[in-house]
């Protein structure tokens, strides 16, 4: 790729109103630059030989490099990262789409790759505590291997929706949601890279070809603007309780607490197979599972079945309804 580390300001007028869109990119192949433009600790990192931003250090220790960054809104966030050896939650990385002040424990928002649950999350970080807003429930343990390399995409749209996107070298073929979740405000001043470390994994945590893309927001949204919406997580299900896709997960988001659900499982003919959900209150956003049982509470047959789902609005009766197809191997 070409790389190189240029930042744009660009004041557009709209409606009115100042907007300020932001552009800019680093793929780490001018390390002078990079140096001028990511400020922190660079003792604890190194630009490589390949042009990728490399950890380096002897010491168990918490490493950060921040950008400046008030992209927020219409936005965009790509990276690429590679982990030599296992996650845990003292070896991990995370990468801040936002932070409000030059400060790693400032309120923000991040996509960690790795910890406790060897997967990729996105946090809120906010009055020195974090809140975990997306995490897709097929992808528990996805991380766990000796080496891994991942892509992230994060999309923020004009509603406030926040869109976590991954595709894993060696088990994706394609990008894959790992969720959304709705941000009414989100205020950024700066990216930033934070990688933690035991002793011995101080050189193993890599990242590369960071892209980020968008406007400042200045006024909070409100939740009711945003369309009643689900996403099927997988389209796979192998309930043989291996902790790989032993469920497969619908991911809901409803403008307010006026909506019930209703879901079931069917067969490919129209036999009904679960009765998951019956009209049921639901809370603002959450997701609904299917455990690949029956009503009887034996395992379903192998074979392809249909996931399907409404959300009611009890005062105003709109509905949204959704059919979905799902393969059940063993």
């Amino acid at each position: 790729m070409n790389k190189s580390g240029f930042y744009i300001l660009l004041c557009v007028l709209l409606s009115n109103a100042s907007i300020f869109a932001e552009q800019w990119n680093d793929d780490f192949s001018n390390p002078q630059q990079s140096k001028l433009e990511w400020v922190g600790d660079w003792s604890q990192f190194a630009i490589n030989r390949n042009n990728q931003l490399q950890s380096q250090s002897s010491d168990a220790t918490e490493s950060v490099l921040l950008h400046a960054s008030t992209c927020a809104i219409n936005a965009e966030w790509q990276f690429w990262t590679r982990i030599s050896g296992a996650c845990s939650a003292y070896n991990l990385l995370r990468y801040y789409i936002a932070l409000c002040e030059e400060d790693i424990h400032a309120d923000g928002y991040f996509v960690q790759i790795g910890g406790t649950n060897k997967n990729i999350t996105l946090y809120e970080q906010k009055s020195n505590s974090i809140t975990k807003l997306i995490e897709h429930p097929a992808r528990t343990k996805i991380l766990d291997t000796d080496a891994s390399y991942v892509s992230i995409r994060v999309k923020r749209d004009d509603k406030g929706v926040l869109h976590l996107y991954s595709l894993i070298e060696g088990i994706d073929s394609t990008w894959i949601e790992e969720g959304f979740a709705f941000v009414p405000m989100l205020t950024s001043q700066y990216s930033a890279v934070y990688v933690k470390n035991t002793k011995t994994r101080g050189y193993d945590f890599y990242i590369d070809d960071i892209y980020v893309s968008g406007e400042q927001q200045h006024e909070s949204l409100s939740q009711d603007e945003v369309e009643a919406s689900v996403q099927l997580l997988s389209e796979n299900i192998s309930p043989n309780h291996d902790g790989w896709e032993d469920e497969v997960c619908i991911q809901y988001f409803v403008p307010n607490a006026d909506y019930l659900a209703t879901c079931a499982v069917y067969t490919s003919n129209g036999l009904l197979v679960k009765q998951i959900h019956q009209q049921t209150a639901i809370q603002q956003a959450g997701t609904i599972c299917w455990n690949g049982t029956t009503d009887q509470g034996d395992i379903a047959e192998i074979g392809i079945y249909i996931l399907y789902i409404e959300l009611l609005n009890k005062k105003t009766h709109d509905t949204l309804r959704q059919r979905m197809v799902v393969s059940l191997t063993l």
